[in-house]
């Protein structure tokens, strides 16, 4: 089978599917057109049991129940075909939008195999772009980290493996400068607080790392044993008590907050990578994460945020804004060229 698979989705799900392939970095060699293909490719080959497995549960279960009517099990079969059809339909659909969005998917090498299974096997009266619409529309009904769990599931799957046996892990990392290898002791798997990312939490040495899970891309265990010290693994309880997507430097300590009545607003309402502070006292905020975190969240702040101590978090963002400031002041709106993948991050 080598023709396009034509499926149409509602405009969510198309929207979704777009947003996990910039997310998760799905790009062609140009570094900025989306390799939409291989996103499906992976949600096919890591997907299509799990989805089996829930047809086949909803299947048994209208079967159980349908069984109690005075039908002939060819009867029962087709009116639990056209039930399931018709849940799937409206799961796809929740807010009765229109499939209007087209995918076209492009069998490959790893996909081919399995789409021609379900060819053969699992229809059951639907079509093979319904069938494909429907495992397209339950993925993009889970949460980011749940579906990037998916896509990169030999990469979850191997490190939890190597968790569990407490080994050390050799990776590799693609980049817009090449492939970077790191033989790393893996500490744990965590979801950032909004449901965005997945990261790996191990060291190298002495420093403890976040790995995002979609940019790892390859993972093998090692048979020497993983090794954390006590500094490392508060280092990491910290990590995964207030957001594990930050790195941590060297003696950080508690952080002190002054925000205006315009900044606890500001607080309240932005949540993606918001800071739990330990305790509030009044006006006053302090924190025990990440000084990297506490820099990239209130920096958005502007004149609403001041920082009482300590004086290195202080400097970075009063550096942050001085920097703005001079470009400004010297009517510099420009920058200079770079290469068309520069704008992606490395790790």
């Amino acid at each position: 089978m080598t023709e396009k698979i034509k499926i149409n989705v509602t405009k969510e799900t198309a929207d979704i599917l777009i947003k996990d392939a910039e997310s998760f970095e799905f790009y062609k060699r140009d570094g900025r057109t989306l390799n939409k293909n291989a996103l499906y490719t992976r949600i096919i080959v890591n997907y299509h049991e799990t989805y089996r497995a829930k047809e086949a549960e909803l299947f048994s279960y209208l079967k159980k129940a349908l069984s109690k009517c005075k039908a002939s099990k060819q009867e029962t079969e087709e009116l639990c075909y056209e039930v399931a059809a018709h849940i799937n339909k409206l799961n796809a659909a929740k807010r009765r939008e229109k499939f209007d969005c087209a995918l076209s998917v492009k069998p490959t090498k790893e996909s081919e195999p399995i789409i021609a299974y379900t060819e053969e096997y699992l229809l059951k009266g639907a079509t093979l772009s319904e069938y494909f619409r429907n495992m397209f529309s339950s993925y993009a009904s889970l949460p980011q980290d749940e579906r990037e769990k998916i896509v990169f599931m030999p990469q979850y799957e191997t490190i939890m493996q190597a968790i569990e046996r407490k080994k050390k892990i050799f990776v590799t990392t693609s980049s817009v400068n090449g492939q970077k290898k790191y033989e790393l002791s893996p500490y744990a798997l965590s979801d950032s607080k909004e449901e965005l990312h997945v990261y790996l939490l191990s060291c190298n040495n002495s420093v403890c790392i976040p790995m995002r899970l979609s940019r790892i891309e390859s993972v093998s265990v090692l048979t020497e044993n993983a090794v954390f010290t006590p500094q490392q693994k508060e280092t990491f309880e910290k990590m995964l008590t207030f957001g594990p997507q930050f790195p941590y430097g060297k003696n950080e300590g508690e952080v002190k907050i002054q925000l205006s009545r315009r900044g606890i607003m500001l607080f309240k309402k932005m949540y993606v990578h918001r800071p739990v502070p330990v305790r509030v006292s009044n006006n006053e905020y302090y924190f025990q994460c990440s000084h990297n975190q506490i820099i990239q969240y209130f920096v958005r702040f502007g004149k609403d945020a001041y920082v009482v101590y300590p004086q290195s978090v202080r400097d970075s963002i009063r550096s942050f804004y001085a920097e703005a400031i001079a470009r400004y002041d010297k009517g510099i709106g420009y920058f200079s060229k770079f290469k068309e993948t520069d704008h992606q991050e490395d790790n």
